[in-house]
């Protein structure tokens, strides 16, 4: 079966195309953010953010635009994070936007 993709413009960044998030692909990218954090317990807010990520864009991109290598990114150039950040919440906003009205309701808690 051949996974499906979507394609997505990141402003600043280029065009994107990346994969419908299954449940493999969820395990994948804790995977990798295991691998990131080393094993943390609790890392800091901006090590679980980055991990996160980095985690999910490697894990859900199919095509980056030219030059985008998030392994040779330069950490201590801002442009970088700015170009990570953009490419995540593109591809976050656009799984919301596919799932809208696709999630069954929530069954009622009683008391």
């Amino acid at each position: 079966m051949q996974q499906q993709t979507f394609a997505v413009l990141v402003e600043g960044v280029g065009n994107f195309e990346f994969r419908h998030r299954t449940l493999r692909d969820e395990i994948r990218i804790g995977v990798e953010y295991s691998r990131l954090t080393e094993g943390v317990k609790t890392p800091s807010n901006w090590l679980a953010t980055f991990a996160e990520v980095v985690s999910t864009l490697k894990v859900l991109t199919v095509v980056a635009p030219g030059g985008w290598d998030i392994d040779t990114m330069d950490p201590l150039d801002p442009n970088s994070y700015y170009r990570l950040l953009r490419g995540w919440r593109a591809l976050r906003e656009k799984e919301t936007s596919l799932r809208k009205g696709t999630a069954p309701a929530a069954p009622a808690l009683s008391s």
